[in-house]
C-alpha cells in the first residue's frame, strides 16, 4: 500500500500490454473452501521480490494457468536509480474487452537492508488472486480477465504504470485492485469520491449484498495501483480486508478530520503493521483469504455481466 502512512498522518489531525510469447445470489452455492491458504502464503513471506515473483509464477502454473511476464525498466530520477521489474499476468477467456484484477507483490526494505515479511502488504492478496484466476476458469465469461501481480508498487506504482502505458486503455473496461489483508470481517473500498468509478461500485454493492462480510466505502482512500488506471480514465476500485473496529477507526482517521473523535496523533493499526518488521503471517487468517477470494470472484462475475 503505497504512501499510506503519510496519508494517514496527514488526515488524522485486440490486445493488452505486450507480455511476450453469472450474477452472484445470496442463496446460491459458495465457491469451494480453500483448504490451506496460509501454507501457500508461507512460500513468499520474507522473501526478496524476485523470489516472491518466482513463487507466484509457480503457484499460477500449479493451478493450471500459463502466466506471462512483462519485464520493464524504469527511468532513473534524482531520488532513485533505474529499476527492472516484472509484472506477472494470467489471462482467462478471450472477450473483446478486459477486466483487470491486480495486486502488488513487491515489498519494502527496512533501514538495515532486510525486506519486510510482506504477509499483510501484500502477499496475502497476491496469493488470493492466483486462486481467483483458477476459480474464474470454471465460468463462462463475456470479457477477457487479466489477473496481474504488479511489481514495484512500493517504489511509486511503477509496475501498474508500465502496464497501463503499454496497454490500449479503451480495451480495459474496469480494474479491481487488492491491497492489504489484515482482518476477516470487513471489506474496505474506495475512493468513492471519484465519480468515474461508479460502474465498478454498483457491481461491488451487488457482490457485497450476497457476501458474508460487511463492506465499507471510503471517500478518501490510500493510493495503490488502482490510481494508475484511474489516471488513464479507467473505472477502478481498491479493496482491503480488515477487522470491523479497525475499519471504522481507519475511516475516521482518513475522512473525518478534526471531527473524528480519535486522539491526536492516532495512527490506524494497519499503518503500524505494514512497512515494518510486524508485517508477518500472524496478522493474516484463513477466513480473511477465503472471504476475499469469494468476494473478488463475485465482483468479477457481476462486472462481467453488467459492463
Amino acid at each position: 500500500m503505497a504512501a499510506c502512512v503519510a496519508l494517514a498522518c496527514a488526515t488524522a489531525s485486440g490486445p493488452g500490454p505486450d507480455l511476450g510469447p453469472e450474477t452472484p445470489r445470496a442463496e446460491g452455492p459458495r465457491e469451494e473452501t480453500w483448504a490451506d491458504p496460509l501454507a501457500e502464503l508461507t512460500r513468499i513471506v520474507g522473501r526478496e521480490n524476485v523470489e516472491r515473483g518466482d513463487e507466484l509464477l509457480a503457484l499460477f502454473q500449479e493451478r493450471g494457468l500459463a502466466p506471462q511476464v512483462q519485464e520493464f525498466r524504469t527511468e532513473a530520477t534524482e531520488r532513485r536509480p533505474s529499476q527492472v521489474g516484472r509484472n506477472l499476468t494470467a489471462t482467462i477467456g478471450d472477450g473483446p474487452r478486459d477486466i483487470v484484477v491486480g495486486a502488488h507483490y513487491d515489498v519494502v526494505r527496512l533501514p538495515d537492508g532486510t525486506v519486510v515479511g510482506g504477509a499483510v502488504d501484500n502477499g496475502a492478496a497476491s496469493v488470493v488472486l492466483t486462486r481467483v484466476a483458477e476459480t474464474l476458469r470454471r465460468h463462462e465469461l463475456e470479457h477477457r480477465i487479466r489477473v496481474v501481480l504488479f511489481d514495484l508498487e512500493e517504489s511509486g506504482l511503477l509496475g501498474s504504470r508500465a502496464y497501463v502505458e503499454t496497454a490500449e486503455p479503451d480495451r480495459i473496461a474496469a480494474m479491481i485492485n487488492v491491497d492489504v489483508v489484515v482482518g476477516d470481517t470487513t471489506l474496505m473500498y474506495g475512493p468513492t469520491s471519484h465519480e468515474e468509478n461508479d460502474s465498478v461500485y454498483r457491481s461491488l454493492r451487488v457482490a457485497c449484498a450476497a457476501s458474508e462480510i460487511t463492506c465499507m466505502g471510503f471517500p478518501r482512500y490510500p493510493p495503490s495501483d488502482d490510481r494508475s488506471f484511474q489516471a488513464a480514465g479507467i473505472p477502478s476500485v481498491s479493496l482491503a480486508m480488515n477487522d470491523a473496529a479497525a475499519s471504522h477507526q481507519m475511516w475516521l482517521a482518513l475522512n473525518a478530520g478534526a471531527e473524528s473523535g480519535l486522539r491526536e496523533s492516532f495512527v490506524p493499526e494497519v499503518f503500524r503493521i505494514i512497512h515494518s518488521s510486524r508485517d508477518t503471517i500472524e496478522h493474516v487468517s484463513e477466513p480473511a483469504m477465503n472471504h476475499l477470494h469469494d468476494l473478488v470472484v463475485a465482483l468479477v462475475l457481476e462486472l462481467d455481466r453488467s459492463l
